[in-house]
């Protein structure tokens, strides 16, 4: 959720919500904060050779800036030598 946007009282509103655990903004921050780094190294991981490569987009209605539209997932799935 934070990372699409999503305020950190918000995300705290729905995690107290679906979860039943309060927490603060401030706790939020600090999770989103040490994920960023984490986020980063996946993000900059070394793929490999891969063998096969397969990209494709799938199409899901999403909400922005108060209007619902359609905008595309890319998914990419690779497979290498290992299997």
């Amino acid at each position: 959720m934070y990372i699409q946007g999503v305020s950190t009282r918000k995300v705290k509103a729905i995690t107290e919500e679906l979860c039943g655990v309060e927490i603060s903004a401030e706790q939020v921050s600090r999770a989103t904060a040490q994920l960023d780094g984490v986020l980063q190294e996946w993000r900059e991981r070394s793929l490999g050779e891969i063998t096969y490569l397969y990209v494709d987009a799938v199409y899901e209605k999403v909400r922005e800036a108060g209007q619902v539209r359609d905008s595309a997932v890319l998914v990419a799935s690779g497979i290498n030598s290992r299997g």
